[in-house]
């Protein structure tokens, strides 16, 4: 290969990752064990809650996934009530990523929120190439301010509309994984003691096994 084909193989290269971004830039997600919470049992299911921000309306339909197999509401962060969150078993935050970094309202309210007796955290990001490392970047931010109460963290592409990668995302391929994730942080709550009754393991596992069959069509 002379230095001109070299060059311009590395240059195809470079433009095709720079657009459409690698495969690294698949939705992708990470639980964490042990994480010992903040609340003894008080029930069979968590009293959870899903607060995010969108600016493209990506986050947005991720949190809706979320919502769904949580059975839970999701909250635009500037409609957040910080005492009413106080008194929830977990707490899923949601932002865009924004040069590392979650929005600037996710991030006062990290700030001013108390630490949650459980949480997780998701990101959607629109970057080619560099995207991944800038979304677990903002995960790492998220979870610091979380001190320490995250269960798990979910990542996946959606549309930027300003350099116009990712059209189309999130699909429904990142909805079907963002259920799962839900589906795994469920579990993990259990696994750790924070419902320990044989009903509630049956009654957590039908509802998620409905909440599923609805997220087919999406």
């Amino acid at each position: 290969m002379n230095r001109r084909t070299f060059l311009s193989v590395f240059l195809g290269c470079s433009v095709h990752t720079l657009f459409f971004g690698c495969a690294s830039n698949g939705p992708g997600m990470v639980y964490h064990e042990g994480v010992q919470t903040r609340r003894p049992l008080v029930s069979d299911k968590p009293e959870a809650i899903v607060i995010y921000d969108t600016w493209s309306g990506n986050t947005k339909e991720i949190a809706e996934v979320l919502s769904d197999v949580l059975a839970c509401p999701a909250v635009l962060v500037e409609d957040a009530d910080l005492q009413a969150i106080e008194g929830s078993d977990l707490v899923i935050v949601g932002s865009p990523v924004h040069g590392g970094r979650p929005t600037s309202k996710i991030k006062t309210f990290l700030s001013e929120m108390k630490a949650p007796h459980a949480s997780a955290v998701f990101v959607t990001f629109g970057a080619p190439g560099f995207g991944p490392f800038m979304a677990e970047r903002c995960l790492d931010y998220m979870e610091e301010n979380l001190h320490g109460t995250s269960l798990g963290r979910f990542r996946c592409q959606g549309f930027h509309q300003i350099m116009r990668t990712y059209p189309s995302h999130p699909n429904a391929r990142d909805k079907a994984d963002a259920a799962r994730f839900a589906t795994g942080i469920l579990e993990r709550w259990l696994k750790d003691g924070h419902a320990g009754s044989v009903f509630g393991r049956q009654g957590l596992k039908a509802s998620v096994t409905r909440s599923k069959l609805g997220l087919e069509s999406i």
